[in-house]
C-alpha cells in the first residue's frame, strides 16, 4: 500500500510561521503607534498644564502689590480695633470708678472713715478706720450688696492708737466688676 499525502505539510507549517511572525511585527508596531500616541498626548498636556502654571504665576505677581495692601489694611484693622477695646475698657473703669466711689461715699456710716482705696484689674483694697466692730460690719455688708462687687473680705483688722485715740484699723478685699 501506498501513502499518498494530499495535503501541502511543509508549505503550511512555513506560512503559519510567517503568519505569527507578521501578526507579532504588526502588533509590536501597532503597540508602538498606541504608546508613541498616548506619550505625546501626556507630553501635550504637561505643556498646557506647565503653560498655565507660569500664567498663574504670573497673574500672582501682578496680583502681589494688592494682597500686601490687603495685609496692611488688615493689621491697621487689628491695631484699631485693639485700640477701641482698649477705649472701651477705659470707659467701662471709668465709669466703674466714679460709681464706685459714689457708692462708697453714700454706704459709709458714721465712725467709719477711709484712708485708702486701692484698685488693680478687677481686684480691690480698701483701708478704713473705725471705733467699733459693728461699723466695719456693716460697712462690709453694704459693699457685698453692690452689684457690682463681688466676693467682698475682711482681711485683717488691729486695733491701732492714732492722735491719742484708740480705733479699729481694717483692711478689705474684693473683686470689682461690671
Amino acid at each position: 500500500m501506498i501513502k499518498v499525502n494530499l495535503l501541502p505539510y511543509k508549505k503550511t507549517r512555513t506560512s503559519t510561521l510567517k503568519i505569527n511572525i507578521v501578526t507579532f511585527v504588526l502588533m509590536l508596531i501597532i503597540g508602538n503607534i498606541f504608546f508613541w500616541a498616548f506619550y505625546i498626548y501626556n507630553e501635550r498636556e504637561i505643556a498646557d498644564y506647565e503653560g498655565n502654571i507660569r500664567a498663574t504665576r504670573q497673574e500672582l505677581a501682578k496680583l502681589q502689590p494688592y494682597y500686601q495692601e490687603y495685609q496692611r489694611i488688615q493689621a491697621a484693622k487689628k491695631e484699631i480695633e485693639r485700640r477701641i477695646r482698649v477705649v472701651n475698657q477705659l470707659k467701662a473703669g471709668r465709669a466703674l470708678a466714679a460709681r464706685s466711689f459714689f457708692d462708697l461715699s453714700t454706704t459709709i456710716k458714721d465712725g467709719v472713715w477711709l484712708k485708702s482705696f486701692k484698685r488693680k484689674e478687677n481686684k480691690f483694697e480698701i483701708e478704713g478706720r473705725s471705733l467699733v466692730n459693728e461699723s466695719i460690719s456693716d460697712f462690709m455688708e453694704t459693699l457685698s450688696n453692690l452689684p457690682y462687687m463681688k466676693n467682698v473680705e475682711l482681711k485683717s483688722i488691729q486695733d491701732v492708737t492714732e492722735e491719742g485715740l484708740v480705733v479699729k484699723k481694717f483692711i478689705v478685699q474684693g473683686n470689682m466688676s461690671l
